[in-house]
């Protein structure tokens, strides 16, 4: 075999290689963690101030597996509470909740969930104030 013959296989491999490589990246899937995080990334400072309400006022929400369920255990009796269950490597096992009141607990049962990690992003209401908490949650 001739330098040329060599040399032109080389540029061959390294093309269909590329081409290979081109091919497999646009197979790939990319969720975004939200569709609409810009404007997530504007409203921002309110999470804070919903963070800093709940630090300030000793608002916390313990979330805990209990007997076959997430269990939800607020401070005091909260209002227009809203739950965002977000499965990061899966979108489409995220799912929401909404109540009115809640006295003190909030029982979610397990068969909502699939096995893996959850965040728990609970925004709740109490004598006019917001407040907002995030927990991993892990479900065996």
């Amino acid at each position: 075999m001739s330098w040329g013959k060599g040399i032109t296989l080389v540029y061959i491999a390294f093309v269909v290689g590329m081409l290979g490589l081109v091919y497999m990246a646009f197979q790939q899937d990319f969720d975004l963690v939200a569709d609409d995080y810009y404007e997530q990334e504007i409203a921002y400072q309110g999470r804070i101030d919903q963070l800093n309400n709940a630090k300030d006022d000793n608002q916390k929400v313990s979330v805990t597996s209990v007997d076959g369920a997430v269990q939800l255990t607020f401070t005091t009796a909260a209002k227009d509470v809203k739950i965002h269950f977000f499965r990061p490597s899966d979108d489409t096992m995220d799912f929401k909740l909404e109540e009115a009141t809640v006295d003190s607990k909030l029982n979610i049962p397990l068969t909502q969930f699939s096995k893996g990690k959850y965040l728990a992003k609970i925004e709740w209401k109490n004598n006019g104030k917001t407040y907002f908490q995030e927990d991993d949650l892990f479900i065996d």
